[in-house]
Parts: C-alpha cells; sequence; structure tokens
C-alpha cells in the first residue's frame, strides 16, 4: 500500500529514523546493517536474496560480499515459486511492480527476513532498511522504518543509526 493510501485511509504514516552512510557506500552500508541486525536463529551462512531490478545489486552479486567477523554470506536471486523464508535471511529489493511488492509483504508477514530496498514508493509502507543510493553506488542515506522492524521478528539493533559517524563493526556481537 502506498503511503498516500494509508493517509487517506486514516492510517498513520510508517515512523522512520533516518542516517546518512557519510562516505560509506554501497557495501559498507549493507555490511553495517546486516551486523547490527538479529534474527531469532543466526543464520549461517547468511543468505542474501536479491528481486527485482538494480544495476546497485547486480554489482553486489558479481562481486560477492562479506566483511570482517561474518558469518559466510551466500548470494543468490529469489527463486520464484519458493517461498522466501526458505531462500532468504535478508532480501535486497530493485525495482519492482506494486503486485510483486504486495505479494512478497504478504508472504514475510512474520517471517524472520530482514527487507532492504531502494526508494520506491511501495517501500515507504513495508521496507525495513530504506536506501537511496547514488548512480556509482558510493554515497549511501537509508531509513528504518520502525514500525515495519517492530512488526517482524528480526531486530536491528539501534546503534545502525551511527553508521554514518562510526563505521562498520569488525565483529558481530550477540
Amino acid at each position: 500500500m502506498a503511503i498516500a493510501a494509508l493517509l487517506l485511509a486514516g492510517l498513520a504514516a510508517p515512523a522512520w529514523a533516518q542516517a546518512t552512510g557519510e562516505g560509506l557506500d554501497l557495501r559498507e552500508t549493507l555490511a553495517g546493517v546486516l551486523a547490527y541486525t538479529r534474527w531469532p536463529v543466526p543464520p549461517d551462512p547468511l543468505r542474501l536474496c536479491f528481486a527485482g531490478t538494480s544495476p546497485h545489486a547486480e554489482r553486489l552479486q558479481q562481486q560477492g560480499f562479506s566483511w570482517s567477523g561474518s558469518p559466510p554470506v551466500l548470494l543468490r536471486k529469489l527463486e520464484p515459486g519458493v517461498p522466501v523464508a526458505t531462500q532468504c535471511d535478508a532480501l535486497y529489493l530493485g525495482a519492482l511492480g506494486a503486485a510483486q511488492w504486495q505479494q512478497l509483504t504478504d508472504e514475510l508477514d512474520g517471517q524472520p527476513v530482514l527487507t532492504l530496498c531502494e526508494r520506491s514508493t511501495p517501500c515507504l509502507a513495508s521496507g525495513m532498511v530504506r536506501m537511496d543510493i547514488d548512480a556509482a553506488g558510493r554515497q549511501v542515506r537509508f531509513e528504518i522504518n520502525l514500525d515495519a522492524v517492530a512488526r517482524g521478528t528480526v531486530r536491528i539493533h539501534p546503534q545502525v543509526l551511527r553508521l554514518g559517524h562510526r563505521g562498520i563493526p569488525q565483529e558481530r556481537k550477540p
């Protein structure tokens, strides 16, 4: 559902907490957000899936992705027809149509899957982490949808909002 539809229905817009990853690129921002995320059962390996179209996601898939102190990270495209929670711990969403967004939102309700999305209207209502990325992927602003995180089963530590000031944590802490 788009924000305009929420407002017309008399519902409050989601609460967002914003951070600017000053000097952090997409890889560093993702590493920081994932390092500050806690799942009900810690994933090992961490399965990062991709859906939709995005040149940034394509670059990540081609180059590989991990960070110091992380469990092994498996990168994969989302397989249609297979439940998302059985194949992904985190889902990076590029450009998707509204119907695809709604289908994923319905499927992920109550599942331990972190959703990371590039700036889009559907992401406003249901994405957990929304990123605004420059064309080169070198400067990232991100926002945490506090309502979506509160409804979900994964937790993001509030320290993630300091990424732009402190950088990426070197180890994952329980």
